[in-house]
């Protein structure tokens, strides 16, 4: 069950997930919500089922209108789920937060099935909207999310962490619960080979500087990156001619960003929504740096899963997070990046030059981050956490 399965055509942690249970001979059932269609859809291919359940739209749109959209689809998948799966059993039920407000359709499904629930916890709740400030701690909507929350851990029968980190977290912040049943489960991907492209002229189309070194940050832009601090960056470096930013995506804060490049027009950075298929590959092929941001108002640990993309494609990142979370540390232990702290300008400048100045160190890097996805970040890992519970 999720609000994140990938589009059609598309692939994402979720859908590479399935994908290695579909391997091993599993016959995999998804509910996941549609905002887009008219009607709820039900797709079968081989042994995957997709239940395509209509909803309100979450992404995309107003705090409001997402937060009503929310708060109704426990109901829609329920329904849609009696309607579709009534006579279906189940031996293991999946989740992935967010939302964390679905406890009582958890809770109703692990009963009606007689089946174990493995969490898979991507986003830490209320906590986390409390340090942005988005909500105050104690009050109405924290106290409405964190009974969600308590309920949630303790059906759940595993909860699978991102990162050591995030083990630790909700293991000291959540008493009540078993800490044998908390493990790391960590983001991870269905490894295919990576596509050769022809980048041709994308460089002058975008104007794109050829010998610059491109850092890129892209997918969703969120008050939780703090964005400022990559403006800051950006309007430092503008007279640097050796950087390029390349910054593309959707999210809340996007209009932020196109604001700054409205009144600045910086020479030294593009910014995009969308592009044609061809021209994303193009460009993200030419990227040379990943970025990680990660605000230091944070409290809670977060490990974002653009960093596999990262991996994947053999590109070094530099981290700029806080203290509580551990993907910086676990970055500059293998060597694949430069960790610092957000808002920390200099280090963060000093770190751009470094990859500018520095091919062959950026290179080695590159090797390095493939050699961490191989090693730690491939589906059939998380897929062996999940099912050494339950294969005895």
């Amino acid at each position: 069950i999720t609000i994140a399965w990938a589009r059609k055509g598309e692939r994402n942690l979720y859908s590479d997930l399935m994908q290695e249970f579909i391997d091993n001979g599993h016959h995999v059932f998804v509910v996941c919500n549609e905002e887009s269609g008219n009607t709820t859809q039900i797709e079968t291919e081989n042994l995957l089922t997709v239940l395509k359940v209509k909803a309100g739209k979450i992404k995309k749109t107003a705090y409001f209108r997402k937060m009503i959209s929310l708060l109704m689809l426990g109901s829609q998948f329920r329904n849609a789920i009696q309607q579709y799966f009534s006579h279906q059993s189940f031996d293991l039920l999946i989740f992935n937060t967010p939302p964390i407000n679905l406890s009582g359709l958890l809770k109703n499904l692990k009963q009606k099935y007689n089946c174990k629930f493995y969490l898979l916890l991507k986003d830490i709740w209320p906590q986390g909207s409390v340090d942005l400030g988005v909500i105050k701690k104690y009050g109405p909507v924290w106290q409405f999310f964190r009974y969600h929350e308590r309920r949630i851990y303790r059906l759940a029968d595993y909860i699978g962490c991102m990162s050591p980190m995030g083990v630790e977290y909700i293991g000291n912040n959540n008493s009540f619960i078993d800490k044998k049943k908390i493990e790391e489960c960590p983001n991870s991907l269905h490894l295919t080979e990576n596509e050769i492209i022809d980048t041709g002229n994308i460089r002058d189309k975008y104007s794109i500087p050829a010998d610059a070194v491109i850092f890129s940050f892209s997918g969703n832009m969120e008050l939780g990156h703090g964005l400022n601090f990559l403006i800051n960056a950006i309007d430092a470096l503008q007279f640097y001619p050796k950087a390029f930013f390349l910054l593309g995506g959707a999210g809340t804060h996007f209009k932020y960003l196109e604001k700054y490049f409205k009144e600045s027009s910086p020479k030294n950075a593009f910014l995009y929504q969308r592009l044609t298929l061809e021209d994303f590959k193009k460009v993200t092929a030419v990227v040379d740096v990943g970025l990680i941001l990660l605000d230091k108002k944070y409290s809670v640990p977060q490990f974002p899963s653009r960093l596999l993309t990262y991996l994947q494609h053999e590109k070094p990142v530099i981290c700029a997070v806080n203290s509580a979370t551990d993907i910086g540390s676990i970055v500059r232990m293998e060597n694949c990046g430069i960790s610092l702290l957000h808002g920390d300008l200099n280090e963060f400048i000093e770190a751009v030059k470094f990859f500018c100045e520095n091919d062959e160190a950026r290179k080695q890097m590159g090797i390095n981050a493939k050699k961490l996805l191989m090693d730690r970040y491939k589906a059939k890992h998380s897929y062996q956490i999940i099912m050494r519970h339950f294969n005895r």
